[in-house]
């Protein structure tokens, strides 16, 4: 019996450490791989980036559907207008803020408060991938954009021209992470099933093994006192 126990421990421990090095090589997988879900781009455009470094960035958006929830799952903060909600992006990650001066063409300032629908020449614009796999101008809000898993999204945000500027990356350099200085590019976002912290089922079954052997052991020890 003893020899019975000892090769069940032998096969958990085989089990456990196969187990662990599966799960060493998910962890340290790189970090800057390519986005399993929806790209998404957040472009400051003719905004600086923030006095604490914060500029312009791609994310990956974890989920699938509406624009909407797929930013919202990237982290990415939406603000709409007291208007017209989020029919129509007015801030993006807090940008512009209410008290930040916009310069305009003419040489102006605005701040934008989001009451109403910003004017044509200062907004966040929108963008999806046509068939050719360049940008193109949205012409509908994130409520209505149904985004697919590979595919990317831009918000950016331009001053002068009513149909806004494309991002300054294209959809596939977005995608590869390839992006210019200064911007920052977070970790793709994880895969369902891929959980390195979830026990392999070898170990399960392992553990259940030694826990059956374990009764087994007890009885049989019992029995003998008795005899």
């Amino acid at each position: 019996m003893r020899h019975l126990v000892g090769a069940a421990l032998a096969v958990v421990l085989a089990a456990l450490g196969l187990t662990g090095l599966g799960a060493t090589s998910a962890v340290s997988a790189p970090a800057d791989e390519v986005c399993a879900g929806v790209t998404l781009v957040v472009d400051l455009g003719d905004l600086p980036a923030t006095a604490d470094g914060h500029g312009s960035s791609v994310r990956c958006g974890s989920t699938t559907g509406r624009a909407l929830d797929v930013l919202r799952s990237a982290g990415v903060a939406l603000e709409g207008t007291a208007q017209m909600g989020l029919a129509f992006v007015c801030r993006v990650d807090g940008r512009p803020a209410p008290d930040e001066a916009v310069t305009m063409p003419d040489g102006s300032t605005r701040t934008e408060p989001c009451r109403r629908t910003p004017p044509a020449t200062a907004y966040w614009s929108l963008w999806t991938v046509g068939d050719d796999g360049k940008w193109r101008y949205a012409t509908v809000g994130v409520g209505d954009t149904e985004l697919a898993a590979g595919e990317a999204f831009a918000l950016v945000y331009s001053v002068g021209s009513s149909e806004g500027r494309a991002p300054a990356v294209t959809p596939a350099q977005a995608r590869e992470g390839d992006v210019p200085d200064g911007w920052s590019r977070p970790s793709a976002a994880p895969v369902a099933g891929t959980d390195a912290d979830a026990p392999g089922a070898a170990v399960v079954a392992g553990l259940g093994l030694l826990a059956v052997l374990a009764v087994a052991v007890v009885v049989i020890r019992a029995r003998r006192a008795r005899a």
